[in-house]
């Protein structure tokens, strides 16, 4: 597995973790809002921190969306890799390998489940 690939199988166990109701605070801070990332606001080489910023962002903004949940986080992944890919200057880029896009899809499936979660609180 790529570093890459093991940075985001960390950072989707985290994110699964944060949402298990034992872990959970009083899950209020797991519905909040996050940040909105923008890459204007970035700070170019820290990819892995901008995609995981991306999809959280992204995640909050289709929570309400009746769409299958591999679907939606197929879309989010594909959204947030082209943007910071464009922002990191890697224009043309190879495509991820394959562990790391299995890993950025696990994380963005459990970004997108955790707000889902949250409709209707």
């Amino acid at each position: 597995m790529s570093l890459r690939g093991a940075g985001l199988a960390a950072l989707a166990f985290g994110l699964l973790a944060a949402c298990h109701p034992a872990t959970a605070q009083d899950g209020a801070a797991a519905c909040a809002k996050p940040t909105a990332w923008r890459e204007a606001d970035s700070k170019p080489g820290q990819p892995q921190a901008e995609l995981t910023a991306c999809l959280r962002d992204q995640a909050y903004e289709i929570r309400d969306l009746k769409v299958p949940l591999e679907s939606a986080a197929q879309g989010i992944v594909a959204q947030c890799e082209i943007r910071v890919d464009r922002f990191e200057g890697r224009v043309g880029a190879a495509a991820p390998d394959q562990a790391a896009d299995r890993a950025a899809s696990a994380q963005a499936s459990a970004v997108v489940a955790q707000y889902r979660q949250c409709v209707g609180r």
